[in-house]
């Protein structure tokens, strides 16, 4: 028997169920989920500075760097990642943003440092991974509550159905109200108060081999005081439109790849995951391969991505352009 999961468009099995409920108030939930993204939406705040350390592991190599954030508001906003061997810095204006990096995609260590951040200007968490971003539109209907226990904490999860009938589960810790990520692919911890919100110092993304990044956060202060050049835009980058945390772009065709008969037969897994801009046709135009499992994984997802199609993301309720990332996990039931 085989299985995928899409990070794209999650859905997981839970253990440990406690009950259920299918009748469900809808007002009482969507705001308990308004609640719980608010209370980590550290960009509601005016100002704040972030720094953190990052530790990546990525094919049997370690690579250490630094991040930092720099939020005045949505219209002025300076973010930094440096690697060894890669810098990026995007700086944020009104409706737009300059991108500098030393590669033309995003690599996927990149990709993984902002999967666990669970928020970033490239719009490539989907809303169930998100610390920031509101999970529900007027388009999704919360089916069933579901209580159970993780770990020793108390979860309140919402199962939910959008109108493709695409379903995915927002689960909210009982004891600090904030959203509960799916603890085997995430780790947040450490909750510190700033400024009548609380953010986790402690950070992760996992994949199938362990710990893919880590980030580790060092200080987090608001108010925060900048110098007069922070956001200025470097003068060889153009600018495009965009912005911090776009509303993400909305699957709404999708066709599953096919599982390589000679990767089942052989027991292959493995991610393939490719550099991608999601235009405002909503064609994702596949640039870069930046992670694989070998090229029979890779065709397969390459045809099956393709033939995906999205409502565009947003910007202040503007469509807009997003490169980001597509990924496709390839995963045998046993």
């Amino acid at each position: 028997m085989k299985r995928w999961t899409y990070p794209i468009a999650l859905s997981f099995l839970y253990a440990n169920l406690v009950c259920a409920s299918d009748a469900v108030n809808q007002q009482e939930a969507i705001a308990r989920l308004q609640q719980a993204v608010s209370k980590t939406n550290v960009f509601e705040l005016p100002s704040f500075a972030m720094n953190a350390n990052l530790h990546i592991e990525f094919h049997g190599k370690t690579m250490d760097g630094t991040y930092q954030l720099l939020w005045n508001g949505p219209d002025q906003w300076r973010e930094a990642i440096s690697l060894s061997g890669y810098s990026e810095v995007q700086i944020g204006g009104k409706g737009v943003i300059w991108v500098q990096r030393t590669a033309n995609f995003i690599p996927f260590p990149v990709y993984n440092i902002r999967q666990a951040l669970g928020f970033g200007s490239n719009a490539s968490s989907p809303k169930s991974t998100s610390l920031i971003q509101s999970s529900l539109t007027s388009r999704d209907a919360i089916k069933k509550t579901v209580v159970r226990k993780e770990h020793g904490d108390k979860l309140i999860c919402y199962q939910i159905e959008d109108d493709q009938k695409h379903s995915s589960e927002i689960c909210v810790h009982e004891s600090t109200g904030t959203i509960a990520r799916v603890a085997s692919y995430y780790t947040d911890a450490d909750l510190e108060p700033v400024g009548g919100k609380v953010f986790p110092r402690h950070l992760g993304v996992h994949l199938e081999n362990g710990t893919a990044a880590e980030v580790n956060v060092t200080d987090i202060s608001t108010p925060a005081q900048f110098p007069g050049d922070t956001f200025l835009a470097p003068a060889s980058v153009k600018s495009q439109i965009g912005c911090m945390n776009p509303t993400l772009a909305r699957l709404v065709k999708r066709q599953q790849p096919e599982y390589p008969p000679a990767a089942r037969q052989q027991h292959r897994e493995g991610t393939v995951a490719f550099d991608a801009l999601i235009a405002l046709d909503g064609v994702p135009q596949l640039r870069k391969l930046i992670e694989s499992a070998g090229s029979d994984f890779e065709d397969s997802s390459r045809r099956a991505l393709s033939q995906w199609r999205y409502e565009p993301a947003l910007c202040n309720g503007q469509p807009v352009e997003v490169q980001t990332v597509l990924q496709v996990n390839y995963t045998l039931s046993p």
